[in-house]
């Protein structure tokens, strides 16, 4: 068996010793690091929200009757005075129609009646009229007397009443015959135009939405569609009440998650009131309200009641020391970070103002430039080697 020198067998031992001793040693861990910085940042409340048409237009039907096929879908173009969709009479049927002809029937025959009448009260009061002259007459040559001249005026002012009664109740007649042929309007498949009310655009814009989309008999006061002012929108976001208070009218809003890539720029224009009661995903009820929002300009392809999400900056500065929110944890003792000092980490306790999505307005603890860890796991701890 060979036998190695003793120098060699010496060597041999220091290097299994040193190789064993670097192994043992605790490796350095792999971090990502960002930095501490100042840049312009703001504090926002951020909220879900949705686009609605701003003042829209719904259409009903002025009367009832036979609501005839709409002429626009959803998306069309429409201009101010357009007809949007025609209402007929409606039809009725065998009973209704038979009790019409015989009211027209009836109202004919009142009109004879009445017409009858008047005739007869015409004759009486032209006779009465005639002997009133005669009666003059004779008073004038002193062959009547007074009180004979004065009952013939009022027979003759009786009788003209009469025909004045008369002429009423020919007009009536003639109104019940107008009326009672009004039921007949509808009767048959062929409507006259004349009988058909159309219902016009109020304004030009987009038809959001068409309530009725078939022929069927409506009652007044039905809603037909649903169009838009001018194609205004805006957007609406309801906020818990104790977040709310701290929006004002005029705060800029970053409207983002519609479905582009870019983020639209919007303002608010109101606070709502009155807030209401909403039930969470939790079953959790909560106190809400509404913060109306106007977009300084929306793409062509965002519709009504889309989803978005809305930023609402209660405040912002140029020059804010950040850190990246990635990089703070609570603890008992409240906010931390590991600061990186040279190729170990330190705890540092931070104060902090408000948490952004992605960087969290700092008022103490660490300097500018400094170096802290990013997603700091459960491996590092005060003193700890790390390699970045």
């Amino acid at each position: 068996m060979l036998k190695l020198p003793k120098w060699l067998q010496a060597m041999l031992i220091i290097a299994i010793a040193g190789v064993g001793y670097f192994l043992l040693q605790p490796q350095p861990i792999s971090v990502e690091i960002g930095s501490v910085e100042r840049r312009e940042f703001f504090e926002a409340v951020e909220a879900q929200g949705r686009t609605r048409a701003r003042n829209p237009y719904v259409i009903t039907a002025p009367v009832a009757g036979l609501l005839r096929r709409p002429m626009f879908e959803e998306g069309d173009r429409i201009e101010s005075g357009e007809v949007l969709a025609v209402i007929a009479p409606s039809p009725p049927d065998q009973r209704t129609t038979a009790y019409a002809e015989s009211a027209v029937d009836a109202a004919v025959a009142r009109l004879a009646v009445a017409e009858a009448t008047l005739a007869e009260n015409r004759s009486a009061f032209q006779r009465a009229s005639s002997e009133l002259q005669r009666r003059e007459e004779l008073f004038r040559r002193d062959l009547a007397s007074a009180e004979e001249v004065e009952l013939y005026r009022q027979l003759a002012t009786a009788e003209q009443t009469r025909v004045t009664s008369a002429e009423a109740s020919v007009q009536a007649a003639r109104a019940d015959i107008n009326s009672a042929r009004a039921f007949m309007l509808g009767a048959g498949d062929d409507v006259s135009p004349e009988s058909s009310i159309e219902i016009k655009a109020p304004v030009s814009g987009t038809v959001y939405a068409v309530m009725e989309k078939n022929e069927r008999i409506v009652q007044a006061g039905t809603p037909i569609m649903e169009v838009s002012n001018q194609d205004r929108m805006e957007v609406v976001i309801d906020l818990l009440t104790q977040d709310a208070v701290r929006v004002e009218p005029g705060d800029i809003v970053y409207l983002n998650g519609w479905g582009g890539d870019r983020t639209l720029n919007a303002v608010v224009r109101s606070i709502e009131p009155e807030a209401f009661t909403k039930v969470s995903a939790l079953g959790v009820e909560e106190q809400r309200v509404n913060i109306l929002v106007d977009p300084t300009q929306l793409p062509d392809n965002l519709g009504a009641e889309y989803r978005i999400e809305a930023a609402i900056v209660t405040w912002q500065g140029n020059e804010v020391l950040t850190i990246p929110t990635s990089a703070i944890f609570q603890r008992s003792n409240g906010w931390n970070t590991f600061v990186v000092d040279g190729n170990s980490v330190e705890i540092r306790p931070i104060v902090i103002a408000s948490r952004g999505r992605d960087y969290t307005r700092v008022l103490g603890g660490v300097e500018e430039d400094e170096s802290v860890v990013l997603y700091p796991s459960d491996l590092i701890s005060d003193g700890v080697s790390v390699s970045y």
